[in-house]
């Protein structure tokens, strides 16, 4: 399965599980320790492999975020793993969206930092970094 085929799976769904341990990845509980009334969130990387993942409250995972480029500790993601394209500029991320008529968010106009593609189901967030994808975070739409 691709990695945008996990989300909004639950935690402890017998496919999530078998990427967990295909990538021995170990899951993180965070919770409100200073009592501010913050929600309880699950993550679990592969730095190795280029990938971050976080579940809500509920256990859901909300969130995929798969480096492109190498940073902060992790390698690069294999894109052939990800399920959606990797656009190799901003201008062609941006036809893209106009030629499937997407919803479509960017910065300003003149900045071509980022772009997010909002589907029904599944809304994605290219963030490029001088002039190439560095980031691709896959996610639930926002309510």
């Amino acid at each position: 399965m691709n990695l945008v085929g996990y989300l909004n799976r639950k935690l402890k769904d017998d496919a999530v599980i078998g990427l967990l341990e295909h990538y021995d990845m170990e899951v993180i509980y965070e919770f409100d320790r200073l009592h501010e009334n913050t929600a309880d969130a699950y993550s679990s990387a592969a730095k190795d492999a280029g990938f971050e993942l976080r579940f809500n409250e509920q256990q859901v995972l909300e969130t995929i975020w798969c480096y492109v480029k190498e940073r902060d500790g992790f390698m690069a993601v294999d894109s052939g793993i990800l399920g959606v394209p990797c656009y190799s500029s901003f201008a062609e991320a941006v036809n893209s969206v106009e030629a499937r008529h997407l919803r479509l968010s960017k910065p300003s106009a003149g900045s071509e930092a980022w772009i997010r593609m909002e589907e029904k189901s599944i809304w994605r967030h290219y963030e490029f970094l001088d002039g190439e994808l560095a980031l691709l975070t896959l996610m639930l739409p926002w309510e």
